[in-house]
């Protein structure tokens, strides 16, 4: 078995590191901005506007257990972590 060492130089040493951030923060910089405009709850509204689940099938899901929210008296909200981890569990991959 022979080993190969890599040994770059000054310049292609910046360049992986520059590739190897760019990629990083394509993926990162979107997520950080909507964390950073998200709104910690959302109402049913906001919910239908975001996802497009209607009020009757947001009950559904809140009567099944699938969708956590909170009530104050007739006031629904659900908390926007859990909209999100609602729409992950769902999320089907494409196929290549």
């Amino acid at each position: 078995m022979e080993n190969r060492v890599f040994i770059p130089t000054e310049q292609q040493f910046r360049e992986i590191i520059s590739e190897t951030v760019d990629k990083i923060l394509a993926k990162r910089i979107p997520f950080i901005i909507r964390q950073a405009n998200a709104k910690p709850y959302l109402t049913t509204g906001d919910v239908q506007d975001l996802t497009g689940l209607s009020s009757r099938m947001q009950k559904y899901h809140r009567e099944t257990g699938s969708l956590p929210f909170s009530q104050e008296g007739r006031k629904i909200i659900y908390r926007t972590e859990d909209v999100e981890r609602f729409l992950d569990d769902r999320r089907i991959e494409a196929i290549k």
